[in-house]
């Protein structure tokens, strides 16, 4: 990506997380980079091309993110999760608009269902497959282990969408500690004496 680009990129992200992906247009985009239509239709085409852009960012951050802090210790599981949070919120407006980018844009559709969805899917399951190992998470069932699984995989996808509706779009930065602590939490019921004081050490970290 060129110059050019990053520069489109970044204020198209901007202005995506300020008003909504939908509340921005093209011609918008191009008076606001004080850049003709055809220069900004030149590197992106079509809305849809930058947005699929914007998402694929998203998608390569997050993956450095898991590739670069692997689960040793609960604390590394919810250390991790924190920068997710954190890059989530950075494209909150790809989170918030989930289900309309789905239906609307083909690539972002093919490519979530086809690939990144099975591999974050994939890495959950390993990371907590990891901390039973290493005797920080301990399940008295399949389905208890079942059910963290599912409700870490909802809650990271979906917890901008819950903030956005009791904070406005502008202040969802502050809702980031609450929901990070909920996941902690979530986990306490099924931690051993070393996996709690790991979520005590986190959430200790958070607060101050």
């Amino acid at each position: 990506m060129n110059a050019t680009q990053e520069k489109i990129s970044k204020r198209a992200l901007e202005l995506f997380n300020l008003k909504g992906i939908e509340y921005v247009g093209m011609r918008e985009l191009a008076a606001d980079l004080g850049i003709r239509i055809g220069n900004l239709t030149y590197y992106f085409p079509t809305k849809d091309d930058l947005v699929f852009s914007l998402s694929q960012a998203y998608t390569e951050s997050n993956s450095k993110i898991h590739s670069d802090l692997p689960t040793n210790s609960l604390y590394d599981f919810l250390d991790k999760n924190k920068l997710l949070f954190e890059n989530g919120l950075k494209y909150q407006c790809l989170l918030l608009s989930m289900v309309h980018l789905m239906e609307q844009n083909t690539r972002i559709a093919a490519n979530y269902q086809g690939n990144v969805i099975q591999n974050r899917m994939a890495g959950l399951i390993r990371d907590i497959g990891i901390l039973q190992e290493n005797k920080y998470l301990k399940f008295g069932c399949e389905d208890d282990r079942l059910l963290i699984i599912s409700s870490n995989s909802l809650q990271s996808r979906f917890w901008l969408s819950e903030a956005v509706l009791t904070e406005s779009r502008q202040n969802l930065a502050s809702q980031l500690t609450h929901y990070l602590r909920m996941k902690a939490h979530l986990l306490r019921p099924y931690a051993t004496k070393k996996g709690i004081g790991d979520i005590d050490r986190f959430v200790g970290e958070l607060t101050q």
